[in-house]
C-alpha cells in the first residue's frame, strides 16, 4: 500500500502567517497549529503570481508541514531579478573572515582595490593623535607633521590683501607693488549650459586627459538626459539618479574618465548634456587637466548622391573556438570582419539553446559563450554530440560539433568499484552499506574515490560528516590511509587538477551503550575553492 502524506506551504512577513487564496492573501491569526496548515496550508506555491509576491514587504519566510516521517529536509527554487554583489554591499561595512588549519600562520593580509583617495579625505581637517608608552622617563610626546598649508587656506571667499609702505617711488607712483601668491583652486563643479548638439545617435564618448608627471587631483562626471532637468551617474551597468549640487556625492559616486569612456552604445541614446566635478587638494600639489571630450556619432551631415556605381560586398564567415568539460561549453565566437554574431545550440539532434530552436540575438565579436549542460538530457554512459550552430549578421552559417560520453558533473564520490554514489544535485544513488553494526565494535574500512568532474582545477577541498546525522555513540571516522588506519574528523587536500582523483577511507567505530538504530545514516559534504 502507499501512502499519501501532506505537504503543506504558509507565508510568514511582517509577523504574520499567511496564505493565498481567491487572488489575495489571506491571514492566519496567531501561530498556526497542525490544523491551520491542513485547512488553510498551500499545496502548490508556485502558482502565486509575481504581482502577489510584491505586495510582501521585508523579510519573507517559507513555512513547510509535512506528516511524511521519512522527511527529513526541504529545499525551494527562488528566481529574483538579477543583482550583483556590489550593489548588494554598496556603502554597508563589509568583514572578512577567514579560516585556516595552518598552525604556523599568525597573520592575514587582504589587498583592496578602491577609489583613489588621500588620508585627508578620509580623516578631515581635524584628527586626534593619541599616543602611548610605558617609559617612565617620558614626561612629553612632539608630533611633527609636513603639509602644504597656508593660513590663507581657511577664509572663505574673496579677501583683499592691506599693506602699507614708505616706499617713495611707490607713493609717487613710479612703482608698483607686486604680491606673489602660490595657490590651488578650490573644487569647482562646472555644469555644460547648453545641449549637445548631435545630429544621429551617439556610438560613444571619448574622453581624454592632459597626461602630467605630477599626482593627479579629483575628475568626476555626470550626465543629463532631459536638458539637465535631472543628473545621472552611471554604476553597476546601469544609469543611477544622482544630485550634482552635493558635491560630496558627486565626488564619491560620480564617473570617472574611464567609466565614461566604456559604457556602451545601448545606454548613451538620449544623452543631453555632461557635468564636471575638478578637485586639487589642497594638501597635496596635484591637479586634473581634460583634454577633450567628445562624441562618436554614426550619422552624415550632408547628403551624398552617387550615380554609376557598383557594390562588391566581401565577406569572411565567423569562427568558434570551443571546449567542453564538465557538462559546462565555453567559447569565443568571432568573426574577422568585425560584424555582429549569434549561434544556437543542438543536443543529441534536438534543440537545446535557445529553447525555441532559434538563434541567439545579434551581439557585437568576439562574444564569450559560457553554457551549463544539464546532466538530465544527457545520455550516460554513451556517446552524446553537441552541436554549435552559428551564423554572421550577412547570413554566413557554419557549425561545430563535439562528442562526449555522458556523465554527471562536480565533485563527484564514487565507490571503489566505480560506481557513482550521487549524483550533481545531491541525490543518493547508492549507500555505502555496512550491513549490521553491532554495539561496542569497529566495521571494517571501506575506500572512497572523490573525482573532479567540474570541469576546472579546484583547491583547499574540504571533506566533513554533515553533524546533523550524528548519533551518540557513533563514530564515523575518516583517515587518509587504510594502514594503518589514522582517524581524523576532517580532511584537506590541495589543488585537484580535472578529470584527477583522491582516494580516502571510511570507517563506523560504535561505542557499548550506542542505542540500536535499524536505519542509520550518515552524509558527507565536501567543498572546494575554484583556482
Amino acid at each position: 500500500m502507499d501512502w499519501v502524506y501532506d505537504n503543506k506551504y504558509l507565508v510568514q512577513n511582517s509577523s504574520t502567517y499567511k496564505y493565498y487564496a481567491s487572488g489575495q492573501w489571506q491571514v492566519i491569526s496567531g501561530s498556526p497549529t497542525e490544523q491551520d496548515y491542513l485547512n488553510y496550508g498551500m499545496d502548490d506555491i508556485s502558482i502565486i503570481p509575481e504581482s502577489a509576491w510584491s505586495q510582501l514587504q521585508g523579510e519573507v519566510e517559507l513555512c513547510y508541514y509535512t506528516d511524511d516521517p521519512t522527511k527529513t529536509e526541504a529545499s525551494f527554487n527562488i528566481e529574483t531579478d538579477p543583482f550583483t554583489l556590489a550593489e548588494e554591499w554598496e556603502d554597508k561595512e563589509i568583514k572578512i573572515i577567514e579560516y585556516t588549519d595552518d598552525p604556523n600562520q599568525t597573520e592575514s593580509t587582504i589587498t583592496i582595490e578602491t577609489e583613489p583617495f588621500t588620508l585627508y579625505d578620509e580623516l578631515g581637517d581635524s584628527v586626534d593623535v593619541l599616543y602611548y608608552t610605558d617609559d617612565p622617563s617620558k614626561t612629553s610626546a612632539e608630533l611633527n607633521i609636513t603639509a602644504n598649508y597656508s593660513p590663507l587656506d581657511e577664509l572663505e571667499g574673496d579677501f583683499d590683501v592691506v599693506t602699507w609702505t614708505n616706499d617713495e617711488e611707490v607713493i609717487a607712483g613710479n612703482r608698483d607693488m607686486m604680491l606673489t601668491y602660490n595657490a590651488l583652486p578650490f573644487e569647482q563643479l562646472i555644469v555644460q549650459p547648453k545641449d549637445i548638439a548631435l545630429y544621429g545617435d551617439v556610438k560613444k564618448v571619448v574622453a581624454t586627459k592632459v597626461t602630467e608627471n605630477s599626482p593627479e587631483g579629483i575628475l568626476r562626471m555626470a550626465a543629463s538626459f532631459d536638458s539637465g532637468l535631472t543628473w545621472k551617474t552611471y554604476r553597476f551597468n546601469k544609469w543611477l539618479d544622482m544630485d550634482i549640487q552635493d558635491t560630496t556625492l558627486f565626488k564619491r559616486k560620480g564617473m570617472n574618465l574611464d567609466t565614461l569612456n566604456a559604457i556602451p552604445e545601448k545606454d548613451l541614446i538620449a544623452l543631453t548634456r555632461i557635468a564636471y566635478y575638478f578637485d586639487s587638494s589642497k594638501h597635496y600639489e596635484n591637479s586634473y587637466s581634460l583634454d577633450e571630450v567628445k562624441m562618436v556619432v554614426d550619422a552624415p551631415r550632408h547628403a551624398v548622391e552617387f550615380r554609376d556605381m557598383s557594390l562588391q560586398l566581401l565577406n569572411t564567415t565567423a569562427t568558434i573556438d570551443l571546449t567542453f568539460s564538465g557538462n559546462k561549453l565555453t567559447g569565443v565566437l568571432d568573426d574577422a570582419d568585425q560584424g555582429k554574431v549569434k549561434y544556437r545550440v543542438l543536443l543529441n539532434g534536438k534543440t537545446y539553446y535557445p529553447a525555441d530552436g532559434n538563434f541567439t540575438r545579434l551581439a557585437a565579436s568576439p562574444f564569450n559563450i559560457e553554457l551549463n549542460i544539464d546532466e538530465r538530457n544527457v545520455n550516460f554512459g554513451v556517446e552524446n554530440t553537441l552541436k554549435v550552430e552559428f551564423q554572421d549578421y550577412w547570413g554566413a552559417v557554419d557549425s561545430r560539433e563535439i562528442k562526449f560520453i555522458g556523465s554527471y558533473s562536480g565533485l563527484m564520490f564514487m565507490d571503489e568499484s566505480g560506481d557513482f554514489l550521487s549524483d550533481t544535485f545531491g541525490g543518493i544513488l547508492k549507500q555505502l552499506d555496512y550491513g549490521v553494526i553491532i554495539a561496542g565494535q569497529t566495521t571494517l574500512t571501506k575506500k572512497v574515490r572523490i573525482k573532479n568532474l567540474l570541469g576546472y582545477a579546484v583547491d583547499h577541498v574540504y571533506l566533513e560528516m554533515d553533524k546533523k546525522f550524528e548519533t551518540d555513540g557513533v563514530d564515523v571516522q575518516l583517515s587518509r590511509q587504510a594502514d594503518p588506519f589514522l582517524p581524523i574528523d576532517y580532511l584537506t587536500y590541495g589543488l585537484i587538477q580535472p578529470e584527477d582523483s583522491i582516494d580516502f577511507y571510511i570507517r563506523i567505530a560504535t561505542d557499548i551503550h550506542a542505542k540500536p538504530n535499524p536505519n542509520g545514516n550518515f552524509e558527507m559534504k565536501v567543498t572546494a575553492d575554484r583556482v
